[in-house]
């Protein structure tokens, strides 16, 4: 199952590229993903977390990246995990492509699933699952923004009428940022309602007059 998303990141492709590569510290951003372990420069141990409907399901594996080429801004990853109670396993081959989107960046992100045993079940809904993967990438990447703007350093404004070629002020301190919270399940139904809430508003939109 091919799933493609999209999200911005409003910073410009040098630092976004950057923030993009640091994994311990986007993993908190995701909703129910949490490190296990930095086993090596590009291998990651990990684990996620996911409440479809009554049932928790967890996901242990491991996570790579496999290539990376700067120059075109693209990152390959490939990951794979196995159910921790035995009810099938997961794995992902996902490319992602960084590109310039005004003053800040734009990511696109292809992902190609399998999905084995009795988790497969799932996969078959392909549109559902797609639309609640978007859902994902947009908490994603408001967590990301959130988290871009909390180390932003704030600058206090010059009083009025007060000479450029005064005293100079101290540097300014950047924000700290609030900790992550710890990672919980995701509610599959909660995450399908905002799919469908999504979905019945480009509806409207588009029957405006």
């Amino acid at each position: 199952m091919k799933i493609e998303n999209v999200f911005r990141v409003d910073l410009p492709p040098s630092q976004a590229w950057r923030v993009l590569l640091d994994v311990p510290a986007l993993v908190p951003c995701m909703p129910g993903a949490e490190l296990l372990a930095v086993e090596g420069e590009r291998t990651f141990k990990g684990q996620m977390k996911l409440k479809l409907g009554p049932v928790a399901v967890a996901f242990q594996g491991r996570a790579e990246i496999v290539d990376v080429d700067e120059a075109a801004g693209t990152v390959r990853a490939r990951a794979s995990g196995t159910e921790t109670k035995g009810r099938g396993n997961a794995s992902a081959d996902v490319a992602f492509r960084l590109s310039p989107d005004g003053n800040g960046s734009r990511v696109d992100v292809t992902t190609d699933v399998n999905l084995a045993g009795a988790v497969a079940q799932y996969g078959r809904a392909q549109g559902v699952i797609a639309g609640v993967a978007q859902v994902l990438v947009d908490q994603f990447a408001a967590n990301l923004a959130a988290r871009i703007a909390a180390q932003t350093p704030v600058t206090s404004p010059s009083p009025a009428g007060a000479a450029s070629t005064s005293t100079a002020q101290a540097p300014a301190s950047p924000r700290t940022p609030e900790p992550a919270p710890p990672a919980q399940g995701l509610s599959i139904l909660s995450l399908l309602y905002a799919y469908l809430r999504g979905c019945l508003a480009r509806l409207v939109q588009r029957n405006a007059p």
